[in-house]
């Protein structure tokens, strides 16, 4: 998996590659601002992420900490419900909705699951015939009518068949555009009805398709289709063929909304569940020396740090006062080593500025009774 998502950000690597041709182990914040625009992070989401950084040497594992946090809501939380599962797919024309209905079918199948596909654009006849094509040739069932029919109808036979016959899951397409965008919403909310009359609770899923390489301008066709219907996840295709992988995290912000999977290629394996602790190592790889070479870099640091103290400098205070700061510190690892936070920098002696790893949240804490504790 990790491996597909890698190759999908192979452009917009090349594309970061421009700004930051080396990989270092920090970076300044104004070389971080030129990375993640030329990646086609949203300016406003950029500047958001700058201003939670503290450090002028910002390294990966605070770069990391501020990306994940981007994607805070980017898992799905699986539904309860009753046999099949019933998902509805919209989104624009051209934005890969039959083509990912046909990955998403051959997933299920490959899983042991039965499933059946309902062509609901019926305002297009090539979307049928299309999607008819990719059933015959992964050999899975569909339901269809003719150009102009009543889509309603289509999920409602398609719905039925599978209850009667005992499918695992229905997915269902639908139309992306219509004469007017009224029409469409008002189309697509009949279909939301005539889903649940069909089987209570359906549809389970309304996955949003949006094209990768439209970037952040897909954000607007989104916040749409949400507000048409409501959206539970979204799957973003042709993301191999794209210099605009930084989008997601916009679009993850903006619509805090779950990605459910990222299209890597054309054939109808290149489904790729969306991982965000994978997707932000792959962007960071590009970036940040790899870990052995940082380590080197790091105790080439220490060496030069290390204070130069001969034997008559030294004392019993002065070794008491060494220790305890040795203990400071440990425990100061510990502390945010247990309670996942990042170090960000000293507020006094005994007064330390964290963040909690997957959160933008920054807080306060103290080195008391030779302890750190949250400070209340």
């Amino acid at each position: 998996m990790f491996g597909f998502i890698k190759k999908s950000l192979n452009k917009t690597v090349e594309a970061i590659k421009v700004v930051a041709p080396k990989r270092k182990i920090t970076f300044t914040k104004e070389e971080l601002e030129d990375i993640l625009l030329e990646a086609d992070v949203e300016y406003d989401l950029v500047e958001l992420i700058l201003n939670e950084i503290y450090q002028e040497k910002v390294t990966r594992d605070i770069l990391e900490s501020k990306l994940l946090a981007t994607l805070a809501n980017a898992q799905y939380e699986e539904v309860q419900y009753t046999a099949p599962f019933v998902e509805l797919i919209v989104g624009v024309n051209g934005a890969g909705k039959t083509t990912t209905i046909s990955k998403l079918a051959l997933r299920y199948k490959n899983e042991g699951k039965k499933v059946l596909l309902g062509a609901g654009d019926t305002f297009r006849a090539a979307a049928i015939e299309q999607l008819t094509l990719w059933a015959k040739r992964l050999d899975i069932p569909i339901v269809s009518s003719k150009q102009g029919h009543d889509s309603s109808a289509v999920a409602y036979d398609a719905i039925d068949s599978a209850k009667a016959k005992g499918y695992d899951h229905v997915i269902i397409d639908t139309a992306g555009r219509l004469h007017t965008q009224t029409n469409l919403a008002n189309e697509l909310k009949k279909i939301n009805r005539i889903c649940n009359k069909a089987h209570e609770g359906a549809p389970h899923r309304t996955v949003l398709i949006i094209d990768g390489t439209q970037g952040n301008s897909a954000i607007t066709q989104a916040k749409a289709f949400n507000e048409m219907i409501g959206v539970d996840g979204i799957i973003i295709t042709k993301l191999d063929g794209t210099a605009k992988g930084g989008s997601v995290f916009s679009i993850a912000h903006a619509l805090n909304l779950p990605i459910l999977y990222v299209g890597t290629g054309e054939q109808p394996e290149d489904l790729t569940p969306f991982d965000k602790y994978e997707f932000v190592s792959s962007l960071l790889d590009a970036l940040f020396e790899e870990e052995e070479e940082k380590e080197e870099g790091k105790q080439e640091l220490k060496e030069l740090e290390k204070p130069q103290v001969t034997p008559s400098q030294t004392s019993t205070k002065q070794d008491n006062t060494e220790k305890e700061t040795d203990l400071k510190k440990e425990r100061l690892e510990e502390f945010l080593l247990k309670e996942r936070l990042i170090y960000l920098k000293d507020i006094s002696e005994n007064v330390v500025l964290v963040n909690y790893s997957n959160t933008p949240v920054d807080t306060e804490i103290e080195y008391k009774n030779n302890q750190w504790n949250y400070i209340k």
